[in-house]
């Protein structure tokens, strides 16, 4: 059961960033505020918090806030907010000059209320229209298309601002109408380009399928004529998913464009080089010319991935974004792919046991390029106060995939790492998604934190809550590791250094280990507990690591051996593909019937 205080901080948290709830408070909070001070005959309070909340849009509205989307799906956008403001203002009035002004309020105040209003139906046609956000990176020009139209906050506030309160302070009904015109016209005039804008690439569309910022993404496509093309969807917090590959895609000598279909998603990809588009509508990408083209890759498998499968040209490969034992390693829909990319012989196990009917020769050992600047050190006993890294996964997408210890012995693996005496340093490095589905892991995770945070105040030591990140960099920090079964536990191996892995299931561990290869060479930690001890009695040297030669071999079979841990060996794969592309898919880019395209032997051509 959450507390009251972590069940308050969550509910504010899906308010937007603690630096916009005093917008938010000035703008909704000086309304609410006004509208009772008008019902409780408080004139002058109603009208300063009339005030307060006009001028609070200017900080409210300047930037998308998860409160502000909140609102407008609520129907309390600014329109209703600006039509409460006026009644507010008719209501609470003792100032107007005569009936005339306050009329003349009333009236102009209907007519500021329609530009608004519709200023909100562009935005919800830019919305749900057919114009989709589409933004790029590394490519010149202007290929932009927002979200929304531009939010134009300095206008709405001060057109506001001009039809409010010259009747507040009793100007005569005729200035009450000449400054209202000036504002709304202030509005209109800021709003009809942006409208004018809309409507000219709705057209360009309708004409050509072709927006003008798409027109500009072909011709660079025309141009940089990429060999390499990378597919991803997913929410903000499936960039891993990307960013994991950018460092061995930078390092290629081939021309790479990464395509990602999800605006948050783009948002959080790490900084690159590499030319890159957001783009979400599926008939835009079908209208996009990537005919230079040989090789398409995937790090997910995700349903829009048919958007360029359905290209015969490119050949396809599945990559992923990571080597586990999850059941996620061997999903049906990788029979779509020409090839599947594994880092070792284990990766093609995990498909030959599920008994999907993968050929051979759709395997392709590519290695673990990720992997290749993870280091041995430091050792055991190299460091005075060891350092653990607490890295579990997440709940999964359902309870099949739910291999998380967050929710069943995280906090007492925590406590038992911050307990433990010899004392050892603990790192915490939760899976961004964790919480995703389950909302009592987010409860636990703030839990943890609290623990970690209590510990290293209280000893001294430099315990950590990690949030961001490669964690690779934790790798070569730590000592040793703690997790679930995840692609961590592979990917660690590289260093092969001590680790624990929690049994999520109801098997024994010997089973445990039979079902899930890579923690054949780890400690298990049960449900009740049990294996924590024991491996920190590894970690600090009280009791022998008995498990150190097992792990180079199971390295090899999970990753591939050391020298195809390389980027060098990653670059000899995207070629060999290549390769094989130019070969297989040639008659397609030269317009040859497919009865006519001969059989070749892909194995020939690796």
């Amino acid at each position: 059961m959450p507390s009251p205080v972590n069940a308050a901080r969550a509910a504010a948290s899906r308010l937007g960033r603690s630096q916009e709830l005093p917008a938010l408070a000035a703008t909704v909070g000086g309304l609410l505020l006004a509208v009772l001070c008008a019902v409780a005959g408080l004139e002058i309070a109603a009208l300063l918090l009339l005030l307060v909340s006009v001028v609070g849009e200017a900080f409210f509205e300047r930037r998308p806030a998860a409160a502000g989307i909140l609102l407008r799906h609520a129907s309390v956008g600014v329109p209703m907010r600006f039509a409460l403001r006026l009644v507010v203002a008719l209501v609470a009035t003792e100032h107007a000059d005569s009936v005339g002004a306050w009329r003349a309020l009333a009236a102009v105040g209907v007519a500021e209320v329609v530009v608004l209003c519709a200023r909100a139906l562009h935005v919800t046609y830019r919305e749900i229209g057919p114009l989709k956000p589409m933004r790029t990176r590394n490519v010149p020009g202007d290929t932009r298309i927002h979200d929304a139209p531009p939010a134009r906050v300095v206008e709405v506030v001060v057109s506001q601002l001009l039809v409010l309160v010259p009747t507040l302070v009793g100007a005569p009904w005729w200035l009450v109408v000449a400054l209202a015109a000036v504002g709304i016209g202030v509005l209109v005039a800021a709003s009809v380009p942006d409208m004018r804008a809309s409507w000219r690439m709705r057209q360009q569309k309708r004409a050509t399928g072709f927006t003008g910022p798409l027109r500009r993404v072909q011709d660079f496509l025309d141009d940089y004529r990429p060999e390499v093309v990378v597919h991803l969807s997913g929410p903000d917090t499936a960039a891993y998913q990307i960013n994991t590959w950018l460092e061995a895609l930078e390092s290629l000598d081939r021309r790479v464009f990464i395509v990602l279909r999800d605006p948050p998603l783009f948002g959080r990809m790490a900084s690159t080089s590499i030319p890159a588009l957001e783009l979400r509508d599926p008939g835009e990408l079908l209208m996009l010319d990537f005919r230079a083209a040989r090789i398409a890759l995937y790090p997910a498998n995700t349903g829009n991935n048919i958007h360029l499968l359905r290209l015969p040209t490119l050949m396809s490969a599945f990559i992923g974004h990571g080597d586990s034992d999850k059941s996620a390693s061997n999903n049906p829909f990788s029979r779509a792919y020409d090839e599947l990319w594994v880092a070792g012989e284990a990766g093609a196990d995990r498909y030959r046991r599920s008994g999907l009917g993968i050929h051979e020769g759709q395997y392709r050992y590519v290695g673990r390029p990720q992997v290749h600047a993870i280091s041995r050190e430091p050792a055991l006993g190299a460091d005075d106060v060891p350092t653990v890294l607490y890295a579990p996964t997440w709940e999964g997408v359902n309870l099949d995939q739910e291999y998380s210890s967050v929710s069943a012995v995280g906090v007492r693996v925590v406590e038992a790492l911050l307990a433990a005496q010899p004392p050892v340093r603990v790192v915490f490095k939760a899976h961004p998604f964790t919480g995703q589905r389950d909302a009592k892991y987010r409860f636990v995770l703030a839990r943890i934190a609290g623990l970690i945070d209590d510990a290293a105040a209280r000893t001294g030591i430099d315990h950590r809550v990690v949030k961001g990140g490669s964690i690779n960099e934790w790798f070569n920090r730590a000592t040793a590791l703690v997790t679930d079964i995840s692609s961590v536990v592979s990917d660690f191996l590289a260093s092969e250094k001590p680790y624990a892995v929690f049994n999520h299931t109801d098997l024994d561990d010997a089973a445990f280990r039979e079902e899930f290869p890579s923690t054949g060479a780890g400690t298990t930690i049960g449900r009740d507990g049990r294996g924590i001890a024991e491996f920190i009695d590894v970690v600090t040297r009280v009791s022998p690591d008995l498990h150190a030669e097992r792990r180079a071999s199971l390295a090899a079979y999970l990753l591939g051996p050391p020298e195809h841990r390389s980027l060098e060996s990653f670059q000899a794969a995207i070629d060999a593909m290549i390769a094989r592309s130019e070969a297989d898919r040639a008659a397609y880019r030269d317009g040859t019937p497919t009865s006519e395209i001969p059989p070749t032997d892909a194995s020939d051509l690796l």
